[in-house]
């Protein structure tokens, strides 16, 4: 084969590989770049720049990192790691060319294709590929030296031992040796990210393709539905894994992802003291302890609450990234457009006029606090009064709809779980009354009554009709610890 033919099928087959590289995180992985970049905060400052230098692979770990943050931008991670990883496979290709000669492309195929499984990770870091490119350049330029010369290869080769640590430290292997992609996760994280972009009907339409059975998931669909104020409507047409759905668990057993997310229902309920809570401990246990979209909440909150010192110190931060300038100096005390502050005041108007001290877990306590400050929190009274439901703690709810929600027809789900507290403190009919309960739900409360007596409690039987119910919810669903 002649060498320019060969040279045309190189080209191709790279161009091919790129190409595929590019798919596959474009198509496959998109929302697994954005997460990294939510999670790393790249300042342009002095300090920040220089504190690379105080750690092995200096270099390396700055490139990473100033990679990352342009993973921003939509299709900037699938090409920056296509770039990166092209970059990786030459390498590799330049070291095994003068033992095997044109079948070193085998080799450097594979290495491309397991370190881009690696990058799959949510914790194996870009600058981890760098140091390795970094390393095979350095051993290639040493190589080059020693044919040149052994007097001129050696002090190269010393000095680029001791300069590479420094520079490209050994490679990263502490994230493991392998990695393949975790495409359930990935639906979890384009149901996170969407909701951070705010792009409400790419999250509606993600959940009406996915049928997943997680508490992550259940997560976001209630809050979708919530802030469309039809939480009760939609409580039992899905997975319901009791209140997990509505409040992720911030425990030791709960992972990162979950934590750095859960601020997300308490800033839209209007309690900025466990929205601010939550966001702190998601920063916290990070992988990198820190991450521009929890400092960019950090900010919203403490304008929302008036504090401007507190808010200064998270924009000051972001003013000095290159992707979040402009967005931290719309929000400046000052300079706000006429945009921001109407949504301050939006968000100012869900504040309780008083704080009160209380256990981050006692949730009941915190939408109750929110309700009696402002009674017309329509989104915290149906978490309230749903969170009473999926607990099945009956009695509590009906203190709660007494309190926060008496006065107008209840909604269907509300109407069936009065039904069960009626029934089962044997309420005289006068008192059903008052609750203006729709006589159609009061007739197939009836008629569910009886099958589940004449059935002998038999679920199977009564789940094609009143599946959806929360009658049947009460009775059949398992409440885990």
């Amino acid at each position: 084969m002649k060498a320019c033919n060969r040279r045309y099928i190189e080209w191709g087959v790279t161009g091919v590989g790129a190409l595929a590289l590019f798919l596959f995180f474009f198509k496959l992985l998109p929302y697994h770049l954005f997460h990294r970049e939510q999670t790393q905060l790249f300042l342009y400052a002095s300090e920040a720049l220089t504190e690379y230098l105080k750690h092995p692979a200096a270099l390396a770990g700055l490139l990473g990192d100033f990679l990352t943050q342009f993973f921003y931008y939509e299709g900037g991670g699938p090409a920056i790691m296509t770039v990166v990883l092209l970059l990786w496979g030459m390498v590799v290709f330049r070291l095994l060319l003068p033992y095997i000669g044109r079948w070193a492309w085998l080799p450097a195929v594979a290495a491309v294709v397991w370190e881009a499984g690696r990058q799959c990770g949510l914790l194996y870091p870009l600058s981890g590929t760098i140091a390795l490119i970094g390393i095979g350049s350095l051993v290639l330029l040493c190589r080059s030296c020693f044919r040149c010369s052994w007097k001129l290869g050696l002090p190269v080769g010393v000095l680029a031992v001791v300069a590479g640590y420094w520079l490209f430290g050994y490679g990263n292997w502490s994230s493991g040796w392998y990695n393949t992609p975790n495409l359930e996760r990935e639906r979890l994280l384009a149901l996170d990210s969407e909701t951070y972009f705010g792009r409400m009907e790419k999250v509606q339409k993600l959940l009406a393709e996915q049928d997943l059975h997680a508490p992550f998931a259940t997560y976001y669909y209630n809050l979708l539905h919530a802030r469309q104020m039809q939480l009760p409507d939609k409580l039992t047409d899905y997975y319901q894994p009791a209140s997990q759905g509505l409040f992720l668990p911030v425990a030791p057993t709960s992972t990162y992802l979950t934590i750095y997310a859960a601020n997300e229902v308490w800033f839209a309920l209007g309690d900025m003291t466990m929205a601010e809570h939550a966001t702190i401990l998601g920063m916290i246990f990070s992988p990198r302890h820190t991450g521009a979209r929890a400092i960019k909440r950090l900010a919203e909150i403490n304008l929302i609450n008036g504090d401007e010192a507190a808010a200064m110190k998270y924009l000051r931060l972001l003013q000095k990234t290159m992707c979040y300038r402009q967005w931290a100096e719309r929000r400046i005390p000052g300079r706000q457009t006429s945009e921001i502050r109407q949504w301050l005041e939006q968000k100012q108007q869900l504040l309780p006029v008083t704080d009160t001290l209380r256990f981050s877990s006692n949730i009941p306590l915190s939408l109750r606090h929110l309700l009696r400050s402002n009674p017309d929190n329509g989104m915290a009274r149906d978490y309230l009064l749903c969170f009473d439901l999926l607990n099945k703690d009956i009695g509590a709810f009906a203190e709660d709809y007494r309190e926060f929600a008496a006065g107008g027809i209840p909604s269907r789900l509300y109407a069936e779980g009065l039904l069960i507290y009626l029934a089962g403190s044997n309420a005289p009919i006068e008192e059903v009354k008052k609750y203006r309960i729709p006589p159609q739900v009061l007739d197939e409360f009836n008629e569910y009554s009886k099958r589940y007596e004449a059935n002998g409690g038999n679920g199977t039987i009564l789940q094609a009709e009143y599946g959806k119910t929360y009658w049947f919810y009460f009775h059949y669903a398992t409440m885990k610890k």
